[in-house]
């Protein structure tokens, strides 16, 4: 029996789905999820066959849940259920051929048709995923405020976007157009979504619109002339592309042991999670992307690394003690702040009132130095 899972936070809209499409029990099974959060939990222990969803949710909205299929179920075919607002903004998303829409209210039949044409049209003609690119589209119409982090193929670049406009870019030594265009070109991408624009000036001035259809004809023309050399001399062509379906390439890869880097991550969420002490916790990279944070409210996910690494710069200048590891921050409330850095990602956590900081800090350097 295929399973269908729909993810929407109006609880009355979600048994009403529910009830009218438990006439078709006989050919998929529905299961619920009211955010991203519960969305994230059945795809993880049970088998989806499609994914539709809502964008705005609590938790975990809909962007982070597409933004985690495009991690871990890359092939899983995904229906966005949306509020268009305009007849140009629904006439942008019909060009868009990597996902299903759905405008709300919803159509009821509308929705059955996408759901059985998602179903029995399998890997041949039904385009599973999502790409960047429609990624970023999505983000402009919602008017989306986030930095995203993509990885392709041991690349990793950044995007930052406020209320769906593309400020500013970060791939090696480039920024602004050059990153920009260089990272939306990227195939096979997956992508991690921070909810704040770490970037305040905007430094790319092509619309975003302009801009993918630029990264577009320089892909093309790169294509080209790889093709054109190839022609021209065959003999150098290798087998290395050769290997396995894209589809078993996939499926290959989401069997993987976790990375030595992902693991440490892993454990550092389990240790923080279970630590007594801690009261909230968030894990940023080097580039102070938030890659993780404590359930709940987390008044630390603003938080900016990088302003407290240009000011210990400037006193080790000063004072010259060294590499720094740990720092310790006390408040006038009595509130105490640790903040670790390493050489991958940097740790920042609030204690409990009255709480020894010690045994913390032991134990986070235990992982975040290995």
């Amino acid at each position: 029996m295929k399973r269908v899972l729909i993810v929407d936070d109006e609880k009355s809209f979600l048994l009403s789905l529910k009830d009218g499409l438990s006439v078709h029990s006989d050919k998929f099974q529905i299961l619920t999820a009211e955010n991203g959060r519960e969305a994230v939990s059945v795809l993880r222990a049970l088998p989806i066959d499609l994914l539709v969803t809502d964008l705005k949710m609590p938790e975990l909205d809909g962007f982070e849940l597409l933004a985690w299929v495009s991690r871990h179920q890359t092939q899983l075919p995904v229906i966005v259920m949306t509020a268009f607002g305009t007849p140009e903004i629904e006439a942008r998303l019909t060009t868009m051929n990597t996902l299903q829409y759905l405008e709300k209210p919803l159509d009821f039949q509308m929705l059955l048709d996408g759901i059985s044409n998602g179903l029995e049209a399998g890997d041949k003609s039904f385009i599973r995923g999502i790409t960047l690119p429609t990624f970023l589209q999505l983000m402009n119409i919602e008017q989306k405020t986030c930095t995203l982090k993509v990885l392709s193929d041991g690349r990793v670049g950044y995007l930052y976007i406020r209320r769906g406009e593309l400020l500013d870019a970060d791939y090696k030594q480039q920024n602004g157009e050059a990153a920009a265009l260089e990272i939306v070109c990227w195939e096979n991408t997956e992508i991690e979504m921070d909810s704040i624009c770490r970037r305040q000036q905007r430094v790319i001035t092509m619309s975003l619109e302009h801009l993918l259809i630029e990264a577009c004809r320089q892909k093309d023309e790169r294509m080209y002339a790889e093709m054109t050399l190839q022609a021209v001399a065959p003999e150098t062509s290798s087998t290395a592309g050769v290997g396995f379906p894209a589809e078993v390439q996939a499926d290959i890869a989401e069997r993987q042991p976790l990375s030595a880097e992902e693991q440490v991550r892993q454990r550092l969420v389990e240790v923080l999670t279970k630590m007594a002490p801690v009261q909230e916790y968030a894990i940023f990279d080097q580039m102070s992307f938030l890659e993780e944070k404590n359930d709940g409210t987390c008044s630390l996910e603003e938080f900016d690394p990088a302003i407290f690494m240009h000011l210990i710069e400037m006193v080790d200048s000063q004072l010259k003690f060294g590499a720094f590891n740990c720092l310790v921050l006390s408040t006038s409330s009595r509130c105490r702040y640790l903040l670790f850095n390493s050489r991958q990602r940097r740790v920042v956590a609030k204690l409990k009132p009255g709480v020894p900081a010690q045994q913390v800090i032991k134990e986070i350097r235990r992982y975040l130095h290995r």
